[in-house]
């Protein structure tokens, strides 16, 4: 057993938001990981390898990927004798169903291991499907390498940390291990498995992260977050603890991406970034002094964890605009249901900080959570484009992620909208009720804000934007209309206030 392909399938997303790729850092990592160990190893990018596919839309939602037949070519040219497939989005989980399906339909003795942010919140789920072998629950680069010495070794896995199998067809599911405290200890991720030129040549505006017009490989600085926002699911593959590597590994990985592929936008991929302020500010300060020409984007900046010093050293090193995640502008949401330690006078002090230093600020409100009301959403939107702290702002739909204490809780209450699937947990879709709103009422209330939004930037869209509600949203067309009516009638004829701190 010597050759391993590890893949990230296809996936579906909703037309309304954009197709986004990222380079699998996971597999990338494990890769590399399996390389030192003498393995031969291919990724295999469904997604990247698609970037250059016409764009099929099928039902609202376009297919980010390659077709089956490509994924057989490529599988059947490698032959691999083990198969492993990433999936840390949940609306991958149909695509990672079908290329287990697939391996095992052409080779039905080569194992299949499942991992990434799903299998490991739902395990025993994702084992009803027969394709798959085996799945590594939380960080694989320990674990991987074991399985395999367990394979060859025609052993049982029984040591595997964090392992789920199958003895005598009963389910078996390891004990979790400790997650990897050194990260230095870790290889620079794989890069030169990774169809780089291809995700490259291929990056254009709103087709991929960010929408930004140029190629931004990631970088993983830090592991790990200690909030515990209910909407959250990264502790089930990451952990609670935050955990740091040396700033001088750091800044070695990002000189090799630099040297090695000529980069000039760099995307920092920490769970909280600025969890430790002093970390933080250290990464500024040595950031200057390597001299850097790259342009700098953070995945996290919790705004919890950040003070005014921080501020001034990020945009230090050309971070000229941030985004903030507020989530929403009722302090009892916050601290009762969303469970994010975010102070809103401390938050809303930050945000005049940063912006009287001329920083672009875009925060990002979500609305629809069990236990809040309409006034409570209402409150929210109005604080995002009233409350005069943001240049732009992004409104997503509360979404119950399987690892979170939000799901858990939909599950449980009976809160999952009808006909809920995995393949529709998306930000831009609605997927529980409660006793306050309806599904519907949260994707009325969305695109009255982005129509009132847009007709506001500018009056002349009138017209356009209507027909676009009649095109998108047929039918809730005169919902829609009735509230976005309301949204300018009350908040740019009667300048009626919401309360916000």
């Amino acid at each position: 057993m010597k050759k391993i392909l590890l893949i990230q399938p296809n996936m579906r997303v909703a037309t309304s938001g954009q197709r986004i790729v990222y380079p699998p850092i996971g597999i990338m990592y494990l890769a590399a990981v399996l390389e030192k160990k003498g393995y031969n190893v291919q990724i295999l990018d469904c997604q990247t390898e698609g970037l250059d596919k016409d764009a099929e839309v099928i039902d609202g939602y376009v297919e980010v990927g390659i077709p089956l037949a490509e994924i057989r070519e490529k599988i059947a040219a490698f032959g691999p004798d083990l198969v492993g497939i990433t999936c840390n989005f949940s609306v991958m989980v149909p695509h990672m169903n079908e290329t287990a399906r697939l391996v095992k339909e052409m080779s039905p003795a080569v194992p299949v291991v499942a991992g990434g942010n799903h299998p490991t919140s739902l395990p025993e789920e994702v084992m009803e499907n027969g394709a798959i072998d085996y799945i590594i629950m939380g960080e694989g680069e320990i674990s991987f390498p074991m399985l395999l010495e367990s394979i060859q070794a025609g052993r049982p896995p029984e040591n595997v940390p964090g392992l789920v199998w199958r003895k005598e067809g009963a389910l078996v599911k390891n004990a979790m291990g400790s997650f990897i405290h050194d990260l230095d200890s870790l290889p620079y991720p794989a890069w030169h498995l990774f169809p780089y030129e291809k995700y490259s040549r291929h990056y254009q505006p709103r087709t991929v992260t960010w929408g930004e017009p140029q190629a931004m490989p990631s970088v993983m600085t830090t592991r790990g977050c200690a909030g515990g926002c209910v909407f959250c699911s990264v502790h089930k593959t990451m952990g609670r603890k935050f955990r740091a590597r040396k700033l001088d590994e750091v800044f070695k990985e990002i000189r090799f991406l630099v040297d090695t592929y000529k980069i000039k936008k760099l995307m920092i991929i920490d769970d909280n970034f600025t969890h430790n302020k002093n970390r933080a500010k250290e990464f500024c300060d040595e950031f200057k002094k390597q001299g850097l020409d790259i342009e700098l984007h953070f995945m996290v900046l919790a705004l919890w964890c950040m003070d005014e010093e921080l501020i001034d050293k990020l945009k230090s090193i050309g971070c000229t605009s941030m985004g903030f995640a507020i989530e929403s502008g009722v302090q009892e949401i916050l601290t009762n249901v969303v469970k994010k330690p975010l102070k809103l006078p401390r938050a809303m002090e930050l945000l005049r900080y940063a912006r009287s230093k001329g920083i672009h600020l875009t925060g990002t409100f979500v609305i629809g959570f069990p236990g809040e009301t309409k006034k409570d959403i209402r409150r929210s939107l109005y604080m995002a484009n009233y409350s005069g702290l943001f240049d732009s702002r992004e409104i997503y739909i509360a979404t119950p992620l399987p690892g979170s204490e939000l799901f858990e809780k939909c599950r449980k209450e009976g809160l999952l909208a009808d006909g809920f699937s995995y393949s529709k947990v998306e930000v831009v879709k609605p997927n529980i009720r409660t006793k306050d709103f309806s599904p519907g009422f949260i994707l009325t209330i969305l695109e009255a804000d982005r129509t009132h939004h847009l007709i506001k930037a500018n009056p002349k869209r009138l017209v356009r934007c209507v027909r676009d509600v009649w095109k998108r949203k047929r039918d809730y067309f005169f919902q829609v209309l009735f509230e976005t009516f309301k949204m300018f009638v009350k908040y740019d004829f009667l300048k009626i206030r919401e309360q916000y701190p």
